[in-house]
This record gives structure tokens, C-alpha cells and sequence, in this order.
């Protein structure tokens, strides 16, 4: 079979500036797993930065002789999914990665799909329908509010109708702006401010008074919609769930035990700056009644593939904050906490031997049991030298490094950071030693901040 996956890229994108490197690379794991499945024709088709599929020094792409690479070059969905159709595909599967300002490359992959399915190609991708969902934050809290999934309650707010008077002399007073500052007069604050096509927790602010989001509303800040979502305090989580369509056309679910992700200063998990801990399977936490849940959004959104949802647990109970149709920053570390790579799950999505409802040999455990998993820990460094990264790899319980670096950043977060995946023991004292063991081996490059993050979080689990 001709095996297509692909991904697209809608900016500007320039690899002289960004530079992303892995270890393992990419190139290794793609050419193992094109070994492994050795009587299938592997096809890479993308556009760069490409994640997860492609490494690059500058705009040297590093190439297997066991795959094929293909530079997508169209605009549109329809010139692209043309490309690939170029390519005789028997399967295509869509690694949608994200980027700012706009979460839309899902949406954009999603159009794809929809035009090679209707050319009977087989694919793996979310649908246009549920990427519109989920792009869209305002979209997505209407959703989980019909279909009764726990949320912060929240109010939207439109920008156009916000400051209608300014286009219509004739409007002497704003009905709508009366209304809206009533009904966030209403939540229970604080509150958290996001664009509703923002990605991840990009530009959100906490605001702990009426006052101030009044102040917000009428400024600069204020330039496109926005929704006003009451702060669910609680520790804040993260999981995926992967998902393959039956030969009945029924949908097979898979949720992954939930990794904790720590916080910043505003109570607000920020991707430059979180440590994440996990799997927990922990009874404390209710995690069965988060895997049916999350069986039912996938079921009703129709997720194929891989999907990432970003969750809180408040008051003992599971609450959706964001869902991401997508591959996301954990995804290649889910998939080494398999015992897999992320290349190998998704061979396996494309030749239908992914079984969702069976649970994976690795994990030890069944769906309906609180046993202990292995435990991980991913944490940030600053920017490490090749060597240093060499080094860190080297520890046997290190399985997994991602650093990434923008030459053009002038902000210290925005310059990148390497994040670095250890452990695969059963007892937090021994993850702990580990931490420890890095922190000695590496005093010149860990950051303080995170370490002394990850130590808490793992103390919370002794």
C-alpha cells in the first residue's frame, strides 16, 4: 500500500531562523518504522516547519532511502490535496501540528481530507465538521454545553456589536454592550479573557474584578471576539485520546490516563513554561469517570486520529477547558510512554491494525482499574548545545528530547527551550532520584524554576 501522511503549514516559515531538533530524530523513527512495515510505501508530504514528520538544518531536509519526501507547495486545500493525489495514495493521514496566531492547521488538513475521501482515498483525519468545533472557543463551549460535559460557564463577547455606536450614528445608547457587561456582572470571578480563535493559552489574561474587565473591554486589548469564562481553580490536566474508525463506520475510542500539568503565576497551564507528570491512574482523581466522558466526546465529535483535550479538576470533578483536534507538545511523548513512536501510531491508524479498544501490553493496565502506571516527567531546559543534549540522552532513563529555537525572539520565553521526557518507574521516590541524578549531572544548564516545580509535583504523589 502507498501510505501518505501529511501535514501544512499556513505562515510564513523561515528554517534559516527556527530551528527544531530531536532525539530520537524524526528521520530515525520514520525510517525504523518504514522498515518495520517493509512491504508499504511510506510518503512524508509537508510543508515546513513540518513537525513530526521531517527534521531540517536550515533547509536541508535529513532523508531516509526507505521514504518518500514530498515539499507540498499549494495554498489551498484543493491545490494541496492535488498534490497528493499525485502521489496514487491508498491511505492518507493527516499529523496536524499547531502555530500561531490562529489553531486553524487542523481545519486546513481537515479541508484536505475532505476533497481526498471524496476521491475515495482512504483517510484518517477529523472531519471539517468537528475541526470547525473545536477551532472555534466559543463554538466549542455552546457544544460541551449542550451535550452536558462540565465547563466554566462563560459569556462571549462580540466585537463588532461591542462598540456598535462608533459605525452607527444613529445607535444613542448600545444594547448590547448593556447586556453583555450584565451577564459578566453575573460569573463568579475571577475570570479568564481569550480570543476565541487564539491557540492554546496564548494572550489569555486572569482578571479578578468586574472593574478590570470592564477596563479590558475598553481597551486596546480588546480587538477581535473574546470569551469571559469563570477561573475553575483546580490541579489542571492533560490527555489524548486516539481514535479509529470501525469497518461499520462505528468509532473505536482510546483515552489516555491523564498527565498533571503545572501552572504559572496566573493559575494558567502556559506551553513555554509547564512541567507535566504522569500517567496518573489514581482513584483520588476519578480517572474512570474521565475516560467515559471523554469516550463520549469522541464518539460524538467523531474524532479519527489523534485528539488532545486540556482539562481541570475542580471541586472533585472532571471540567473541559479546551479540546485540540490535533497532534500536540505531548504527543511524541504519549507515544514513548507506549513504549511506541508517534511514527508507529500512526503507521498503524493508516494500515487499520490500531486496535483503540484494546488496551496497549505496555500500560498494564485495564480501562477499568485504578493499578499504578509508569511514571514520567517532562520538563523544560534552557537551550542545550548538541553535546548537552547527546549527554542528557545518554542517561538510561531519558527517552526523549525536543528542542526548539527562534533566533529572531528578543523575549527570553519566546526563544525556545528544550523539553526532555525521563523516568518509566513505578514509585514517585524513584522519579524523584532521577530529577536529582539530572540536577547534578547538568547544575550549568537546569533551570531552578522548573526543577523546583517538578519536585513539588512529584512530592504531591508520595
Amino acid at each position: 500500500m502507498r501510505l501518505v501522511f501529511f501535514n501544512t503549514n499556513s505562515n510564513h516559515f523561515d528554517p534559516k531562523i527556527v530551528h527544531i531538533k530531536t532525539i530520537p530524530s524524526w528521520y530515525e523513527e520514520w525510517s525504523r518504522v518504514a522498515k518495520k512495515f517493509a512491504g508499504h510505501d511510506f510518503f512524508l508530504a509537508a510543508m515546513l516547519p513540518a513537525m513530526f514528520l521531517l527534521d531540517y538544518e536550515k533547509e536541508t531536509v535529513q532523508r531516509a532511502a526507505n521514504v518518500n519526501y514530498v515539499d507540498l507547495r499549494g495554498e489551498s486545500a484543493t491545490e494541496i490535496a492535488e498534490e497528493i493525489l499525485a502521489l496514487n495514495p491508498d491511505v492518507a493521514v493527516a499529523a496536524s501540528f499547531w502555530i500561531t496566531p490562529y489553531d486553524w492547521l487542523g481545519l486546513q488538513d481537515a479541508m484536505v481530507a475532505e476533497i481526498l475521501r471524496g476521491c475515495g482515498i482512504r483517510t484518517v483525519a477529523h472531519s471539517v465538521r468537528t475541526q470547525a468545533i473545536c477551532f472555534d472557543k466559543f463554538k466549542t463551549h455552546i457544544f460541551l454545553r449542550e451535550n452536558n460535559f462540565k465547563c466554566a460557564k462563560a459569556v462571549h463577547v462580540n466585537y463588532d456589536l461591542f462598540f456598535v455606536e462608533r459605525k452607527k450614528s444613529e445607535i444613542q445608547n448600545n444594547v448590547y454592550r448593556e447586556f453583555i457587561l450584565r451577564e459578566i456582572s453575573k460569573l463568579n470571578f475571577p475570570v479568564i479573557i481569550k480570543a476565541t480563535t487564539g491557540v492554546s493559552s496564548y494572550g489569555m489574561e486572569v482578571v479578578r474584578t468586574f472593574g478590570t474587565v470592564r477596563a479590558y473591554l475598553d481597551s486596546k486589548k480588546f480587538n477581535s471576539d473574546r470569551l469571559v469564562e469563570e477561573f475553575l481553580d483546580g490541579i489542571q490536566f492533560g490527555t489524548e485520546i486516539h481514535t479509529v474508525k470501525d469497518s461499520d463506520g462505528s468509532f473505536s475510542p482510546k483515552v489516555f490516563p491523564p498527565l498533571m500539568y503545572s501552572v504559572n503565576q496566573y493559575g494558567i497551564t502556559s506551553p513555554k513554561q509547564s512541567v507535566k507528570l504522569g500517567p496518573l491512574n489514581l482513584e483520588k482523581f476519578k480517572t474512570q469517570d474521565l475516560s467515559s466522558e471523554l469516550e463520549r466526546l469522541a464518539r460524538l465529535l467523531q474524532f479519527e486520529g489523534i485528539a488532545q483535550i486540556d482539562l481541570v479538576f475542580h471541586k472533585d470533578e472532571w471540567h473541559i477547558i479546551e479540546i485540540n483536534p490535533r497532534l500536540s507538545g505531548s504527543s511524541a511523548a504519549i507515544a514513548l510512554i507506549k513504549q511506541k513512536s508517534l511514527p508507529q501510531i500512526l503507521a498503524e491508524f493508516a494500515l487499520g491494525i490500531y486496535d483503540a479498544r484494546a488496551t496497549d501490553d505496555a500500560m498494564k493496565v485495564a480501562q477499568n482499574s485504578c493499578e499504578k502506571l509508569p511514571l514520567y516527567l517532562n520538563i523544560k531546559f534552557p537551550h542545550l548545545s548538541e553535546g548537552q543534549m547527546r549527554a542528557l540522552f545518554a542517561l538510561p532513563f531519558v527517552k526523549y528530547l525536543c528542542q526548539t529555537k527562534n533566533d529572531a525572539a528578543k523575549q527570553f520565553r519566546e526563544m525556545g527551550f528544550c523539553e526532555i521526557l525521563f523516568g518509566g518507574v513505578f514509585s514517585p521516590q524513584e522519579l524523584l532520584a532521577q530529577l536529582e541524578e539530572i540536577k547534578a549531572r547538568f547544575p550549568e544548564v537546569i533551570e531552578i524554576s522548573f526543577y523546583e516545580t517538578a519536585k513539588k509535583m512529584i512530592a504531591g504523589l508520595i
